[in-house]
């Protein structure tokens, strides 16, 4: 719990230690399938119209998610609401009845929420580029909203079956953030949550490697831009270079001052979008460059690409672009904490997959603990070209002439 006295919101968010690699090659999107059926009744609440009149005559904002490794539920609202939003969503973590009728119906929305994605090449990427670097088929390489085979035939008995299995004590936690009252707050939660069943967490018992696959990966789509993920094995979320890595990502391609957004965009005109960014799971972690480029010029974007990536390995960045990125990432986690949905995911997922949890300042601390060498020295462990995965989506059959371009 994290009282904030001067917001007249509070936030309730329930994750659950369960995603797509805990799925296997039968019932892969099962995590995401269960989540949406949540929201679909209760015995006390019998169908989705009831729960969702009851949140919306509060005003309440109210959603979940599906990750690779973590399944999220939140209710945010007025903070006099707090019983009424912890009695519904507890009810809905708990008592979630699987209707068959509703089965049918999200069979329907996840299958149209798979041919979403489909057309949007700019999210279809991450999906692509995970399944190369992690390799098809593997836990981590599975696309979490699953496939239309296996939507299709997944039975209602499936569902309950991996809800029973995962949805339990060991594996949730119950974070609360706002204007709140904190004994008052536990004796809510406990009364609401307090016969939950019991279980023991789940563990990943070894890292899941990366795939040994082709380093240049082409993924047909008719498209007017040529997509593109250039990525390469990075660091799990507990790693002491975490912060190191950060700014790295913030240096390159992290906002619209970064070296690659001023490079690429701004002086050479080759995309509209391009960005870095750090994935990290409990055990391992990816480094990416993403952009939507001139489908005539992906070879001057990728010399231009190769160029900085030379450049900041060779010399690192300087003392003033580590402090600007320093900055940087500190604005934005001081404005993240101005949000008590923020806040609880701060602290929850930290709950959930780190050995220690740490304050905002600490953060702070640690990344201004980071040096120019710190920067030069993940930089080249990072960015080799020897592990490197470059993953499009275009017209291109075949992106082998664009290796070359690969010099850093």
């Amino acid at each position: 719990m994290s009282p904030q006295p001067s917001t007249r919101a509070v936030s309730l968010l329930v994750l659950v230690k369960v995603g797509s690699r805990q799925e296997n090659g039968r019932n892969n999107g099962i995590a995401h399938f269960v989540e949406h059926l949540m929201f679909k009744g209760t015995p006390k609440r019998p169908n989705t119209l009831v729960i969702s009149q009851e949140l919306d005559a509060i005003g309440a904002d109210y959603n979940a998610f599906t990750s690779k490794e973590k399944t999220g539920y939140y209710i945010k609202a007025e903070s006099s609401n707090l019983p009424v939003i912890i009695d519904i969503l507890a009810d809905m973590i708990q008592n979630s009845i699987f209707d068959p009728k509703e089965v049918e119906r999200e069979r329907g929305t996840i299958l149209e929420e798979i041919n979403m994605y489909k057309d949007n090449p700019m999210a279809k990427i991450g999906d692509l580029f995970e399944e190369d670097l992690y390799g098809r088929g593997k836990p981590l390489g599975r696309h979490i909203i699953g496939t239309e085979e296996l939507i299709k035939s997944m039975k209602q008995s499936q569902l309950i079956g991996f809800w029973r299995e995962h949805y339990h004590s060991g594996n949730i936690v119950i974070a609360v953030a706002g204007n709140i009252s904190n004994p008052k707050t536990i004796k809510l939660l406990e009364a609401a949550f307090g016969k939950i069943r019991k279980g023991k967490r789940n563990v990943i018992s070894r890292a899941h490697g990366f795939s040994r696959g082709n380093l240049l990966n082409a993924h047909y789509k008719d498209t007017s831009q040529a997509h593109l993920i250039l990525g390469f094995p990075g660091i799990h979320a507990d790693h002491k270079d975490r912060f190191a890595l950060g700014l790295l990502s913030v240096i390159l391609g992290g906002n619209m001052s970064s070296r690659l957004f001023i490079s690429v965009r701004e002086r050479l005109g080759l995309c509209y979008f391009i960005r870095s960014d750090v994935d990290t799971l409990e055990d391992v972690g990816s480094f990416l460059i993403q952009a939507g480029l001139d489908l005539t010029k992906l070879d001057k974007a990728l010399q231009a690409v190769s160029g900085e990536l030379k450049d900041i390995k060779t010399n690192g960045a300087t003392a003033e672009e580590l402090n600007k990125a320093k900055q940087f990432i500190k604005g934005k986690m001081a404005l993240s904490q101005e949000d008590s949905l923020d806040v609880a995911q701060f602290y929850s997922s930290q709950l959930l997959f780190k050995k220690k949890i740490l304050t905002p300042e600490q953060v702070f601390a640690q990344v201004d603990k980071v040096t120019q060498k710190d920067i030069a020295r993940v930089a080249r462990a990072i960015l080799q070209p020897k592990k490197a995965r470059l993953t499009t989506l275009s017209p291109f059959k075949s992106i082998k002439k664009f290796g070359k371009f690969l010099d850093f």
